[in-house]
């Protein structure tokens, strides 16, 4: 009767329960909790900062291909207007300056708009947002000049 009495008190001893509210059990604990504590915000961050390098790789790819765009096609329709100009034709598009203005616009307009619009998108400031801002209103700017010019 002793020895089932003294083996139950040894399984109690190990159960889950056990020792539960002692110092020791205690001290086992709070190494857990500040480990899950410590894990909680560094979860956060994590994702946090995942969702910038999402967030800045679309800003960036949004600018390179306005640029692209910008680079590729406006001056492609700025000599398709200009050559159906006349000898006598005394519009801005007609003249060498003038072709040459909108060539250039567009030209130079993208490569500055894609290198401001890439460090805008990954800098950390507001002045870097702004800038990317800023590169994608150029870009907007070039077309709208571009267009008036050809479409005079």
């Amino acid at each position: 009767m002793i020895f089932l009495l003294a083996s139950w008190a040894m399984d109690h001893a190990r159960s889950p329960w056990a020792g539960a509210g002692t110092i020791e059990a205690d001290r086992e604990q709070e190494p857990a909790g500040a480990r899950r504590a410590d894990a909680e915000p560094a979860d956060a961050r994590r994702r946090s900062e995942r969702g910038q390098r999402i967030l800045r790789a679309v800003a960036t790819g949004l600018v390179w291909l306005g640029a692209g765009l910008t680079l590729m096609l406006l001056p492609m329709l700025t000599m398709s207007a200009g050559s159906d100009c006349e000898i006598d034709d005394t519009r801005f598009i007609c003249t060498d300056g003038g072709q040459d203005t909108v060539v250039y616009i567009a030209v130079y307009t993208s490569l500055v708009a894609a290198l401001a619009g890439t460090w805008g998108a990954f800098s950390r400031r507001l002045l870097g947002r702004v800038v990317w801002g800023a590169a994608l209103a150029a870009l907007a700017v070039a077309w709208l000049v571009n267009l008036l010019i050809i479409s005079e």
